[in-house]
C-alpha cells in the first residue's frame, strides 16, 4: 500500500488524539500544562500585569527583552493579554517537546505499528501523528488563551476593544509557531524507540543549539541569526511582534520546517524495523 488515502488517513488522526487522552503521557501533559497554566492566570488576573505598560516598567524591561516587542506588546494594547502572549510564545518548546515526543517512538519500541500496516501504510501512520499530536496541542493553546482574553477583558482598561482587536492574531501566531516543534519532535520520534528517549532527545538538541548560537553570537550575531534557523524559535522575535505582516513573513518558514524535519523523519521511518 503505498497510496495516501484520506479516509484511512483521518481514522488514524482521530484514534491518535483519542489515544493521546488516555495514554500516561498524555495525562501528563493535560495535567502540568493545566496546573501551569492555573498558577498563571490566576496571577494574571490580579491585573498587576497593567504595569507594564508604564514607562519605568518597560525600561526595566528592555534590559532583558528586545524593546521592539516591548513596544509593540505593551503600548497601545491589553497588558494582560500581551503578558499571557509572551508567556505562551516562551512555553511553546517545553510543552511541545513533551507533548508531542510519541507520535510513533512506544511504538516503534513495542512493534506495535506491525498490526496497523496490515490496514494502513506508512506514509499514512506518519503524517496521521504528526497531524494529531498539531491539534491536541494547538487545542489546549487555543482553549488557555480564550480563558485569558476573558481574563484580560475583565482587568485591563478597555480590554474588550483591544483584545478582541488582537485575539485572531494571537491564536494564530501561537498555532504557526508551535507547528514546526511538533514536525521537530516527529523527527526525534522515529529516531529512537522510547517516548521518554524522544523527549530527551528533543530537549537536549534544542538546548545544545541555543548554546551554541548564543557563544556564536558573541564574536558574530549575524552568523548565529543565520544557524539560528536551525532550530523553529527562530520566527519567535518576528511573532512577538503582533503584527499580520511580520507573522505572515515568519509563517512562510513554516512548511519549510515541516518539510525538512519531516523529509528526514520519513527518510528514517520508511526504512526502519518497526
Amino acid at each position: 500500500m503505498s497510496s495516501f488515502r484520506p479516509g484511512v488517513f483521518n481514522t488514524l488522526v482521530r484514534q491518535d488524539i483519542y489515544y493521546s487522552l488516555k495514554s500516561a503521557r498524555g495525562l501528563l501533559f493535560l495535567v502540568f500544562f493545566s496546573v501551569f497554566w492555573l498558577w498563571v492566570l490566576w496571577k494574571l488576573s490580579s491585573g498587576n500585569a497593567k504595569m507594564l505598560s508604564n514607562a519605568e516598567t518597560g525600561f526595566i524591561l528592555s534590559l532583558f527583552i528586545d524593546p521592539k516587542v516591548i513596544q509593540s506588546l505593551f503600548v497601545g494594547r491589553a497588558p494582560t493579554f500581551s503578558a499571557y502572549f509572551y508567556l505562551a510564545m516562551s512555553s511553546v518548546p517545553m510543552f511541545v517537546l513533551l507533548a508531542a515526543s510519541d507520535q510513533t517512538a512506544n511504538d516503534i519500541g513495542s512493534k506495535y505499528l506491525r498490526f496497523l500496516t496490515p490496514r494502513c501504510n506508512r506514509l499514512e501512520i506518519f503524517v496521521g501523528r504528526f497531524f494529531g499530536a498539531t491539534i491536541l496541542i494547538s487545542f489546549a493553546y487555543i482553549l488557555v488563551t480564550i480563558i485569558a482574553a476573558l481574563i484580560s477583558m475583565a482587568v485591563d482598561n478597555n480590554g474588550v476593544s483591544l483584545v478582541l482587536a488582537d485575539l485572531p492574531l494571537v491564536l494564530v501566531s501561537l498555532v504557526l509557531y508551535l507547528i514546526p516543534f511538533v514536525a521537530f519532535m516527529s523527527l526525534c520520534s522515529v529516531i529512537v524507540g522510547s517516548a521518554g528517549l524522544s523527549a530527551l532527545m528533543g530537549v537536549s538538541v534544542y538546548v545544545v543549539m541555543l548554546v551554541i548560537i548564543s557563544v556564536i553570537g558573541i564574536k558574530s550575531k549575524d552568523f548565529a541569526e543565520v544557524i539560528s534557523y536551525i532550530i523553529p524559535n527562530s520566527t519567535k522575535f518576528q511573532y512577538l511582534q503582533l503584527s499580520w505582516v511580520k507573522m505572515m513573513g515568519a509563517s512562510l518558514l513554516v512548511p519549510i520546517y515541516v518539510v525538512a524535519y519531516g523529509l528526514l523523519g520519513w527518510m528514517i521511518f520508511s526504512k526502519r524495523d518497526i
